[in-house]
Parts: C-alpha cells; sequence; structure tokens
C-alpha cells in the first residue's frame, strides 16, 4: 500500500504478529474507485484533492472555499506543497466536479514544490483539470522565481508547450475546449522522444530533442489570469508508454467520468 490507502484495524491476532485489514481499493473512495493509482513504481508526485489538503499547516483539513495553505504527497515522497503567501493560495473546491470530487481552484496562485527533472531523467506528468478560458495561455507548473521565468508549462488555445529551465519548449498542437479532461505528458529521454495524449488517445509527438533539456518544477497550479480547477495530478520519474497511459488515463476516468 502506498500512502492514502484506506485502513480499517491494525490489531495483533491470537497466534502472534501484526494484523492488518485495509479497504479493497476497488471498493474505497479515492482516485479511479480506489486511492492508490494502478501503476506506483516510480511515482514521484501525487496530488489527491481529497487526501490530506489543509488551509493551515498540516493540521486543519479545508472545506469548501477555505484557501489551501498545504497539500501532502500522497506518494511517500514527502514532496510537500506549500504556500505561505495568502494572497497566493488556491482555493478548495467540493462542487464544480460533482459525483464528490473535490478540485483544487486556482487563479494568480500556485503552491510551493521542487521536483527536478535533469537530463537525465524521464518523466510522465498526469493532469486532471477544467479551463474557463480557452484563449488565454495558462501556466500550470512553473519556477520557483517570483516572477514566473521558466520552466513552465504553456496550456494555449491550439497547442500545449512544456519549457524547460533554460526556457526552451516542446510542443504538441492540441485545440482546448474547455471541458473537463485527463491529460498525459510523456517525456522519454533514452528514446529522445517527447509525446501527449488526451483522455488516453495519442495526440501527438514533437520533433524537438529532450537528452539536453531539464526540467526543475518550482511550483504548481499557476494559471495566471483565467480559472482552472485541478483534480488529480501525478509526476513518474520514467516515462509510460501507450499502455500504461491508457491504464492510468481509465483510471482517473472512472472516478470523473470523463469519456
Amino acid at each position: 500500500m502506498i500512502k492514502g490507502d484506506n485502513i480499517l484495524n491494525v490489531g495483533t491476532p491470537a497466534g502472534g504478529g501484526i494484523s492488518i485489514i485495509a479497504n479493497d481499493p476497488s471498493t474505497s473512495g479515492g482516485g479511479g474507485g480506489g486511492d492508490s493509482p494502478p501503476i506506483t513504481e516510480e511515482l514521484q508526485l501525487y496530488i489527491n484533492p481529497e487526501a490530506d489538503v489543509y488551509s493551515d499547516t498540516g493540521t486543519t483539513l479545508a472545506v469548501d472555499g477555505d484557501n489551501i495553505r498545504q497539500i501532502n504527497d500522497q506518494s511517500g515522497n514527502g514532496n510537500t506543497l506549500t504556500q505561505p503567501t495568502a494572497a497566493k493560495q488556491p482555493i478548495y473546491n467540493t462542487t464544480q466536479f460533482g459525483n464528490g470530487n473535490a478540485a483544487i481552484q486556482s487563479i494568480n496562485d500556485g503552491l510551493q514544490v521542487s521536483l527536478d527533472f535533469e537530463n537525465s531523467t524521464s518523466f510522465t506528468w498526469y493532469l486532471v483539470y477544467e479551463k474557463t478560458n480557452t484563449t488565454a495561455i495558462n501556466y500550470y507548473y512553473i519556477s520557483s522565481a517570483s516572477g514566473g521565468g521558466y520552466p513552465r508549462s504553456e496550456f494555449r488555445s491550439n497547442m500545449i508547450m512544456l519549457r524547460g529551465t533554460s526556457g526552451s519548449g516542446r510542443s504538441v498542437n492540441y485545440t482546448d475546449d474547455g471541458a473537463l479532461k485527463v491529460i498525459a505528458i510523456t517525456v522519454d529521454r533514452s528514446a529522445d522522444e517527447y509525446k501527449m495524449y488526451a483522455n488516453g488517445s495519442y495526440i501527438g509527438a514533437s520533433t524537438s530533442s529532450v537528452t539536453n533539456w531539464p526540467v526543475n518544477i518550482g511550483r504548481i497550479f499557476g494559471s495566471l489570469s483565467y480559472t482552472t480547477y485541478f483534480g488529480i495530478q501525478m509526476f513518474y520519474t520514467a516515462a509510460h508508454d501507450a499502455t500504461q497511459v491508457q491504464e492510468v488515463s481509465d483510471w482517473l476516468n472512472t472516478k470523473y467520468s470523463i469519456y
């Protein structure tokens, strides 16, 4: 089990040892009918709006309308997201997605984290989100610099581009209709490939090299001047293939009923 699995009982059986009884992940709450994603190997960061979202520094769970001060990473790696400045804190929203699914409501704000995908580190990013404006550029990860800077992701009206730490971009053409969706982006350093998927379906690949293209993320949920609602986000330190992307996307669809 990873952090977030539902444990019902821990006890000592008559014969000795320790007994742990956990909820069946096919019936308990959380993403895709269970807290644990179908792939947990090399899971670097797992943000679940239904788990460990706080209005303070890890004591008071956020409720609808609260500012978010801290979100605890559910991957078990301790990549806690924090934002001490109230004006830059996103909002906890329990009504936008429906079906009891919470969202992180973000506009001109973001939570601080440190994720370093250097030249040799492949990665995969899964993102569930809904945009309120399809013409503006929205930044869903950015650097730790106060003014933004690089790296950053640029979700545009006709493409999705990831910019690395140097500012160099990799993009795939994609028309965003503003509906709730799951996007997956894979960066395979060994194969020198950058691919993008929407709702489990392959969209396209960038022709630019990714072998000398570090991405060092400092903030997540920085969506500029228009509100975006975020569901589950996950980063892996591995490039998932098409079968794995479909598996994880279908798991997310089970939770959010996207497609």
